[in-house]
């Protein structure tokens, strides 16, 4: 599939968002796409460069993918849900993608959730949550927990 633009279109500066008109455009990329029926489907299309007085010629973000990616973000979601339920392997085979490619798209999508966590360090309200009682030191006739919240079977 083809992408392209009308040549009245303006575009925002990736970095400052002054909205300016196409300088020219960068050579042409391919991003996997969702699958179209049973049909691999890739988006092609030549990115929109901009002169920005501010920030010199820069490329425009594409509605469509994150920058340096080479899937799209629908893609890049559904590889997401996928790992979730199974290991890189079934993954790639199930998304027909190479396991560097689906190892890649786990790296990606863990430092996204990185980014995104707050960096503020959490309060421990009790020294019951950082102590473990070894065996034979049970609470109330309780079995010993483990910090991860298991039972101890030692």
């Amino acid at each position: 599939m083809w992408v392209d633009h009308s040549r009245q279109n303006r575009f925002a500066c990736s970095t400052c968002e002054l909205e300016l008109a196409v300088y020219d455009h960068a050579t042409e990329r391919e991003w996997r796409h969702l699958d179209s029926g049973q049909f691999l489907t890739n988006l092609h299309a030549k990115s929109p460069r901009v002169n920005c007085p501010e920030h010199g010629v820069l490329q425009v973000r594409l509605p469509w993918a994150e920058p340096m990616s080479r899937f799209t973000t629908l893609f890049e979601r559904l590889a997401v849900d996928v790992l979730k339920e199974c290991d890189v392997l079934g993954a790639s085979r199930l998304l027909r993608t190479s396991w560097g490619e689906t190892w890649h798209l786990m790296q990606r999508a863990v430092a996204r959730g990185s980014r995104s966590k707050s960096r503020a360090p959490r309060r421990i309200s009790s020294r019951r949550e950082v102590s473990w009682p070894g065996p034979g030191l049970h609470h109330r006739g309780e079995r010993p927990r483990c910090p991860c919240g298991g039972v101890h079977r030692g």
